[in-house]
């Protein structure tokens, strides 16, 4: 029996998201077990596999099933030595300083949005967690956009948001000089407030708490409408909470979904995640002065 035959896929929420259980993510996944898992993936968003214990390479190996590994040149200080396709997200010391993503991801987000080629998906993977806490939040973008009223939807098209690293939640705590290059190497770039996912042709609304403002407008015009809408596509109605278990593997598609890292856990207590990250298209205009 295939493992597409003996898959089970149970809804995490009315939402969004869906664990599927009885796929070995060991062993290579043929093309017909490829193709179901996008199928399913491009329905609920968010897909949960429980009761892993992968290696480094055996998450890349899982990862590059579904797409073109980003090395993570964008954020270069924060990836593990000998795979450059996984970053570090933890609070535990890395060669005997505080870990810079300690705080990573505190506020409604994609993945690397700020970019050219803004992530298509992240796979994340737990290899430590505390003892309560350290939950990680998604929402539906499809479903935000499609609840949208007639004329809000009309309104968005035409938005270009403006995403700027300066926003991610807990960048004034890291290293000034890293910090300083990666503004360099990630100037504020304009992407559509609407994207139509490639496989699925769903359309998604794409603005975050990471967008300084829309192109073409002020900061005190934009700010009102990015608050609205980041207020709408993160009501709990539109949410699903993950509390994490070790072994778990979460794979989430940037273009259709939001997420959040929690810090609602003891600090002092261990939190170290390893995330693989699908290169996106190429969008985005970078905007060379700021309102």
């Amino acid at each position: 029996m295939s493992d597409e035959n003996i898959m089970e896929v149970r809804p995490l929420s009315y939402a969004i998201g869906a664990e599927v259980a009885g796929l070995d993510l060991t062993r290579p996944l043929d093309s017909k077990v490829i193709e179901c898992v996008l199928d399913i993936w491009n329905e609920h968003h968010v897909l949960l596999f429980r009761g892993n214990q992968l290696s480094p390479h055996q998450i890349v190996t899982f990862a590059a099933s579904f797409g073109t590994l980003d090395n993570h040149d964008a954020t270069p200080f924060y990836r593990l030595d000998d795979v450059h396709e996984l970053m570090q997200i933890t609070n535990k010391t890395i060669g005997g300083k505080p870990s810079e993503t300690r705080n990573t991801g505190r506020n409604w987000h994609s993945d690397y949005s700020y970019t050219s080629r803004p992530a298509a998906a992240s796979m994340l993977y737990c290899g430590e967690r505390p003892t309560v806490g350290g939950d990680t939040m998604f929402c539906n973008m499809v479903r935000a956009y499609d609840d949208l009223s007639d004329g809000m939807k009309k309104l968005v098209r035409d938005l270009e948001p403006v995403y700027d690293l300066s926003l991610t939640a807990g960048i004034g705590e890291r290293d000034p000089e890293k910090t300083a290059e990666l503004r360099r190497l990630n100037p504020p770039i304009a992407h559509p407030a609407v994207r139509t996912h490639p496989r699925s042709q769903k359309q998604a609304l794409y603005v975050s708490e990471r967008v300084s403002h829309f192109n073409g407008f002020t900061r005190d015009e934009s700010q009102p409408l990015i608050d609205q809408l980041c207020a709408f596509a993160t009501r709990p109605e539109n949410v699903c909470r993950h509390q994490w278990q070790v072994g778990d593997l979460i794979m989430w598609d940037n273009r259709t979904s939001m997420h959040m890292a929690l810090a609602d856990f003891d600090q002092s207590e261990p939190r170290y995640m390893l995330r693989a990250t699908l290169l996106g298209e190429p969008s985005g205009t970078v905007v060379n002065s700021t309102p």
